[in-house]
């Protein structure tokens, strides 16, 4: 335990990483059963600082002071436990504020590794056993006309505009509906980055989307007034934290008042939630669809 937490130690020292940046552990241990892994001529410290800055790696192994073995994600699924000091393995982990752990957290576990790759999230999980770390892979992948976002250490989401069919024009409660038929839910942004996303596929839907030449589009987004506050379907964008709101965030809307992302002028805005076209001498706003969460596809290596 004293050499695990003095190599935690020392590598803390080689490089700092931001809050949501992964680290890497130093364990005592030997890869198993493993896959493909190439051998680099390089020191031990310069093999660990490569694994970590690379992003497709999640394992290196210590042959000496001046070669390792380089494993890629996937490629590794388990390591044994050796006694302190024989053999030593560096693990690419999420910890905790990247704070040095008063104990050893992978007896913990289960430890997670996630991070997104080319529209790829992986997500490495690392549980403890008797003889040593099992590492499993789950790689998601969102559906079409869809983007990726992560929420939170582990909560990933695909985000996109799904459109009514006939009528091409409906209120909030088909909205919701057809956000659930795609085993999502009405959502909203929950960052600038998220935002602008919403922003560029609504502004570009209209010459996309819209087979009647509405002037305007726009979509539901995730938010219901009860009076005093607005409720919301998806718990995983903080509310209306980071909506952008025409004119300030309201402080009290009546109930039957839905949010929606107005395409004009890119501002949340709340009307009746059974609007589906209005405002013929502003030339037509069509509530088109709705912007939804839906799950990522799961597979399992």
């Amino acid at each position: 335990m004293c050499n695990y937490l003095l190599y935690f130690f020392f590598l803390s020292i080689l490089t700092k990483a931001s809050v949501e940046e992964p680290s890497m552990i130093l364990i005592s241990g030997k890869p198993r059963n493993f896959g493909i892994y190439q051998n680099f001529d390089i020191s031990w410290e310069k093999c660990i600082l490569k694994c970590l800055a690379e992003v497709m790696c999640a394992v290196v192994y210590k042959i000496s002071n001046v070669q390792c073995q380089y494993f890629l994600v996937l490629n590794i699924p388990f390591i044994q436990k050796v006694d302190s000091g024989h053999s030593e393995i560096a693990l690419k982990i999420n910890l905790p504020q990247n704070q040095c752990p008063a104990s050893n957290p992978l007896t913990l576990g289960p430890n997670y590794l996630t991070q997104i790759i080319s529209s790829k999230f992986f997500k490495t999980t690392v549980s403890y056993s008797n003889h040593g770390y099992n590492l499993t892979y789950n790689l998601f992948l969102c559906p079409k006309n869809t983007k990726m976002f992560q929420r939170g250490e582990t909560t990933v989401v695909c985000i996109g505009l799904f459109f009514f069919e006939e009528p091409i024009c409906n209120n909030q409660a088909e909205a919701s509906a057809l956000c659930k038929a795609h085993n999502g839910t009405l959502t909203g942004p929950a960052n600038s980055d998220e935002y602008e996303y919403m922003r560029d596929i609504s502004n570009s839907s209209k010459y996309t989307s819209n087979p009647k030449s509405y002037s305007y589009l726009t979509y539901w987004i995730d938010g219901k007034s009860t009076n005093t506050e607005f409720s919301f379907e998806d718990p995983t964008h903080n509310g209306s934290t980071n909506y952008p709101w025409s004119g300030g965030t309201p402080q009290s809307t009546p109930t039957g008042s839905c949010l929606y992302h107005s395409g004009p002028d890119s501002y949340v805005l709340h009307g009746l939630c059974s609007f589906t076209i209005c405002c013929k001498d502003e030339g037509y706003i069509c509530w088109r669809g709705a912007l939804c969460q839906v799950p990522p596809i799961d597979y399992l290596y």
